[in-house]
């Protein structure tokens, strides 16, 4: 018997957050429990799982990804990607890519659902932000803006953590987006 796959389209409203320099960083505090481990290709199967667990609730659309996609994605240049752990427990994900120009983008960030609500989202966004203004530009041009989108349909608590650390918003849009749930 083969499961029925069922698809939704709904309205996403997405909001763009930047911050353009480490001044304006607001930093929460950082248990002594978490830290980012960066990883690389090698550990494709671990970034999967992590991320899939954190991305799961919210049907980000890189749930669907081939393995060649994530090849593809992770060898980009200036991708870097790290496990947050907590406790020595993976607890979360965050990728950031940086790009021509001086930017860089938050491209995933999240926590698994068993530490949403341990206070640690903070002192992680923190740790993440503090991480992308220190990485090396790919074209000679200094880092000058960190960037990243936020949907409706991201943990509620995700847009009011941006703006608590700094970041400000600088657009808002809305845009149908495709939701896939299986049937459980």
């Amino acid at each position: 018997m083969r499961a029925s796959v069922y698809r939704m389209i709904l309205t996403d409203f997405v909001s763009y957050l930047e911050m353009t320099s480490p001044d304006q960083l607001r930093p929460a505090v950082v248990d002594r429990a978490l830290r980012l481990r960066s990883v690389g290709m090698d550990e494709l199967p671990l970034v999967r799982k992590v991320h899939d667990v954190v991305a799961g609730p919210h049907d980000w659309e890189s749930l669907r990804w081939s393995e060649q996609r994530w090849r593809e994605h992770l060898g980009r240049p200036g991708v870097h990607t790290w496990i947050a752990e907590f406790g020595g427990a993976p607890a979360g994900l965050a990728q950031l890519q940086v790009q021509p120009g001086g930017d860089v983008e938050t491209e995933f960030f999240g926590l698994m659902p068993e530490f949403i609500g341990r206070g640690i989202g903070g002192g992680l966004l923190t740790l993440v932000t503090r991480a992308a203004w220190g990485l090396p530009s790919v074209d000679g041009t200094p880092i000058q803006r960190v960037w990243q989108r936020t949907s409706v349909y991201d943990h509620p608590n995700a847009l009011p953590g941006y703006l608590a650390r700094g970041y400000r918003l600088y657009r808002t849009e809305a845009r149908q987006r495709e939701f896939t749930s299986l049937p459980r």
